[in-house]
C-alpha cells in the first residue's frame, strides 16, 4: 500500500476543510451559548428587581388600613361630628348667657356711676 503525495495532499485538504468547518460550528455554538447565558443573566437580574418591587408593594399593602379599620374610622368620625354639634349648641348657649351677664353688669355699672337712662 503506497500512498502517493497527491493523495496525501487531498486527504490533508479534506482534513483541513473539516477542521475549519468544525471550528466554525464550534465558534457558532459557543457564541450562541454566551448570548444565551448573557440573556439568562439579564433576565435573572430583572426578575430579582421585580421580586424586590413586589416585596415592597406587599409591605405597603399590609400596612394600609383594611375594610374594618376604615369602618371603625367612619364610625368614630360620625361620633365626633355629633359631639361637635353638641359642643356648638353648648357654646351658643354659653355665648347667650355671657351676653346676658354683660348686659346686667353694664346696667349695674351705669347705676353705680349715676348715668342710668
Amino acid at each position: 500500500m503506497t500512498v502517493d503525495l497527491d493523495t496525501l495532499y487531498r486527504g490533508l485538504a479534506i482534513l483541513s476543510t473539516l477542521a475549519s468547518l468544525g471550528a466554525v460550528i464550534f465558534a457558532w455554538f459557543a457564541g450562541r451559548r454566551k448570548d444565551v447565558d448573557r440573556r439568562l443573566q439579564e433576565g435573572s437580574k430583572r426578575m430579582d428587581r421585580h421580586d424586590l418591587r413586589l416585596q415592597a408593594l406587599e409591605q405597603d399593602v399590609k400596612a394600609m388600613p383594611g375594610k374594618d379599620d376604615m369602618h371603625r374610622l367612619e364610625l368614630h368620625l360620625s361620633e365626633m361630628a355629633g359631639d361637635m354639634k353638641a359642643m356648638s349648641s353648648t357654646l351658643v348657649a354659653m355665648a347667650e348667657s355671657q351676653a346676658r351677664t354683660e348686659r346686667i353688669v353694664s346696667r349695674h355699672e351705669d347705676h353705680l356711676r349715676g348715668t342710668a337712662q
